[in-house]
């Protein structure tokens, strides 16, 4: 995360020392009346609300009235080298108020944000690459790294770091003049020196940062990297920390519970009962694949025979409705007849709504068969939609069979 601290003579900037102050006394210093329908604007003399940043959101949580009321903090911003709090009710000038933070959401972002430090630090001290990139939403912590890493080489990472939050190392703040703060080495995508604060994870890792952070790493709870995947020459990877990461192991527990239910499989070996189950289907569809051939040719000689015993000089325009498994049998089938008979060959395949249909001839009467004109005057005839050659149709057409029947009767010779 950038550093993105700024003067800021307005407020004093109480989560900056303290991250797990999540309640505290202060006064309203500026009241602003924003656009009709989008409430106000508070300015305090002191805050805990982080006003976000650096792929951080902010903070939200109540603002108590001396006199009882409680009024909800939607979110907190700097605009103008203030920190803007956005309220959905006004506040009188001069009020002192109590500020209450939302301590499950800033608990859990401190968690997330500091995994993703020691994280980063941990790369970065072992294989020289830059966090290039960061996003924290509700659910996970996405980093982007300037180099490539391996499987084995992300375990092993993520194993270190559970190892270090289980020391509890401390976490703590500082805050360096220009002089210090160029004699130091941290990590910063900038390079910064004016009014620096640094989060310091003792012996692992030196950053620039503007966010609430714990004061140790026992209390990130721990740290699990959820994907990984190649990006822009680099890697790009997920992590979840503290609660999120409970939430999410307790989401594939339960994911887990239900494929030993369906499989009756022990709780450590469902891949490899979900493998047998894959290769099973796997073997299943080549077979179903090979039958479906079978009974498609047996289906198209049979359909080819009749026509040729109904018109053995393929003068004719026929339609034939098949029981065939899809649209790719129904052309197999088409291809298998047109090789011998040769009219002009209709095919239909019963679906939800309609038929689908391929209307074909063989190459050799291609361009004498009048195939797209016959097409053309079916759709319109029987509210169909298609399009191809002259030597092949496809489309679907939503009419029945016996309104399908009554169209081919009149064409035929």
């Amino acid at each position: 995360m950038k550093n993105e601290r700024g003067d800021n003579p307005n407020t004093a900037l109480l989560y900056e020392t303290d991250g797990l102050l999540m309640e505290f006394e202060a006064v309203v210093t500026e009241r602003i009346c924003l656009p009709e329908g989008k409430g106000y604007g508070l300015i305090l003399d002191r805050t805990a609300f982080f006003p976000g940043g650096g792929g951080q959101e902010s903070d939200s949580g109540y603002i108590r009235t001396s006199g009882g009321k409680g009024i909800r903090v939607t979110r907190a911003a700097v605009s103008d080298g203030k920190v803007i709090h956005y309220t959905e009710e006004p506040v009188d000038e001069g009020e002192r108020i109590t500020g209450l933070i939302d301590r499950k959401q800033r608990i859990s972002r401190m968690q997330d944000h500091g995994a993703e430090h020691l994280i980063s630090g941990l790369i970065h001290e072992r294989f020289g690459y830059d966090n290039v990139g960061f996003h924290m939403s509700k659910d996970e912590t996405v980093i982007d790294f300037n180099g490539p890493l391996s499987e084995e080489q992300i375990r092993q990472i993520e194993q270190r770091a559970n190892e270090i939050i289980c020391e509890n190392v401390p976490v703590t703040v500082s805050f360096p003049s220009p002089k210090e703060a160029k004699a130091l080495s941290y990590r910063s995508k900038l390079d910064l020196y004016e009014n620096i604060r640094l989060v310091s994870i003792e012996g692992f890792d030196v950053c620039a940062c503007c966010a609430p952070h714990l004061p140790s790493t026992g209390l990130f709870g721990s740290v699990m990297i959820t994907s990984h995947m190649p990006h822009r020459g680099g890697t790009r990877m997920s992590l979840v920390a503290g609660i999120n990461a409970y939430d999410d192991h307790s989401k594939l527990a339960g994911s887990n519970a239900k494929i030993m239910e369906m499989l009756s499989s022990p709780r450590y070996e469902t891949d490899e009962f979900v493998k047998d189950m894959t290769d099973r289907m796997a073997s299943l569809r080549e077979e179903n694949t090979e039958l479906k051939r079978k009974l498609t040719k047996l289906v198209s000689d049979s359909v080819a025979g009749g026509l040729l015993r109904e018109d053995p000089q393929g003068n004719g325009i026929r339609a034939v409705f098949c029981d065939v498994a899809d649209m790719t049998g129904l052309r197999e089938l088409v291809n298998n007849c047109t090789s011998v008979y040769k009219g002009v060959v209709c095919a239909f395949l019963k679906k939800e709504s309609g038929f689908g249909y391929i209307f074909s001839v063989c190459k050799g009467r291609a361009q004498s068969a009048g195939l797209k004109e016959l097409a053309d005057d079916f759709n319109r005839s029987c509210r169909g939609k298609g399009g191809g050659s002259p030597l092949m149709v496809t489309g679907t057409t939503e009419a029945g069979r016996e309104e399908i029947e009554r169209f081919f009767a009149q064409k035929s010779p």
